[in-house]
């Protein structure tokens, strides 16, 4: 990602390259990163105008995974409560599709803010009176257009619209055309139109490297945001090796794989790995967070927390288990595994206080639990801070015993 813009093209017209540059200098909320980002998602379509409900929606689309799956906050909080207008939607939407767990597609999430125009109504009305005006204030920094500085400083904005039907093209992004409510229209300029195609890959990196930047700030302590505002990044999962190591301690000792959450036995074609701390919160696949449990439980887990009292005992047993097989105390560890193991380092190890304190010869069950539990137990109570559900498990009944 890109914290400055670096642009390859001359430009004989002399665009005013660094008032772009100056887009994100004042803000406060995230609805510049998200506003921006609709038009350059919507510019493949062919077209340079597009309505404020378009690219609203397009923002609440974009939205969608970093707030109700990821959790993130958008912006400030007041009493726990989202003071952020496309949050506020998004969470809207989410509540009234029934919370699903599942990953929900661009599509879906469209026919929802159709069906539920009303409840989300008034956040796009507000999103419309702030974001297509703020977002243009460095293209009005020169004293000849001070004028235009000051319509959008007090929120004039049917005289801003007016006052815009004079500017030189190279001299503004988008202009604003007149129309009742969401109806009203940007019309892009086509020399910036042109300008942002020729360096789109350029600027849609500095836009995700800038939204992180914001996040994190609202979002304190929260691991891997930067995979969060990007679900392309977020997409290349490293379990397998993982899965692989607790397939061959199976097969070394002769044990079945259990369950920790239900005492079942787990048959290889049903083993997956789960995040005990949701990846979604946690962004990685580090081998001390995960444990054997079977796809179709795994699913039904999903983006949610164990109760830590009734599961963080067994958890930290089972790894335990794994632990004293690949460092016995006496004996030498199977070759096969301890293979299986190294291979796991680089993908599912990269935590220093893992690699150098957990995962060494030496470590007794009591000395594994105290470093296991003092480096988790913040991640999740940050997790339920986040606002992580507690998993309820369906069918409640421990069959099998260790």
């Amino acid at each position: 990602m890109r914290d400055k813009l670096e642009f390859d093209v001359v430009y004989s017209n002399d665009l005013e390259t660094e008032k772009f540059e100056r887009l994100f200098n004042d803000k406060s909320q995230s609805y510049k990163f998200y506003w921006l980002e609709a038009i350059l998602d919507l510019l493949p379509t062919g077209r340079e105008e597009f309505t404020f409900e378009e690219l609203i929606e397009v923002m609440i689309c974009n939205a969608w995974t970093t707030v109700t799956y990821y959790k993130l906050r958008l912006g400030p909080t007041v009493n726990g409560n989202a003071e952020n207008f496309l949050e506020h939607a998004t969470k809207a939407l989410y509540e009234c599709m029934g919370k699903p767990q599942k990953s929900v597609n661009k599509n879906d999430v469209m026919a929802s803010i159709k069906k539920n125009e009303a409840i989300i109504h008034n956040d796009k009305m507000r999103l419309a009176d702030y974001v297509p005006y703020k977002l243009l204030s460095p293209f009005f920094t020169d004293e000849a257009l001070r004028e235009g500085a000051d319509y959008i400083k007090n929120d004039k904005h049917k005289e801003l619209i007016d006052y815009m039907k004079a500017i030189p093209d190279e001299k503004i992004l988008y202009r604003i055309i007149a129309g009742r409510g969401l109806n009203k229209r940007i019309i892009l300029s086509h020399i910036w139109v042109q300008f942002i195609r020729d360096n789109y890959s350029v600027i849609k990196d500095w836009i995700q490297y800038n939204k992180a930047m914001f996040l994190e700030d609202r979002n304190p302590g929260v691991p891997g945001i930067v995979y969060k505002i990007d679900v392309e990044k977020d997409s290349d999962r490293k379990t397998e090796k993982v899965r692989d190591l607790w397939k061959t301690a199976a097969e070394v000792t002769g044990e079945p794989i259990i369950e920790i959450y239900t005492d079942d036995q787990i048959g290889i074609k049903q083993l997956s790995m789960d995040h005990f701390v949701p990846r979604s919160y946690i962004a990685n696949d580090e081998m001390w967070n995960l444990i054997p449990m079977r796809k179709n439980k795994n699913s039904e887990k999903n983006n949610k927390l164990p109760d830590w009292k009734r599961f963080f005992t067994p958890f930290c047993q089972y790894q335990f288990y794994l632990y004293s097989l690949i460092f016995p105390i006496s004996g030498e560890t199977n070759v096969y595994l301890r293979d299986k193991f190294e291979k796991c380092r680089k993908d599912n190890l990269k935590s220093i206080w893992a690699a150098d304190n957990l995962y060494i010869p030496g470590n007794s069950e009591q000395a594994f639990k105290k470093i296991l539990e003092h480096n988790m137990a913040p991640i999740y109570e940050a997790a339920k801070l986040q606002g992580f559900e507690t998993w309820v498990i369906k069918k409640d009944q421990r069959t099998h015993s260790r």
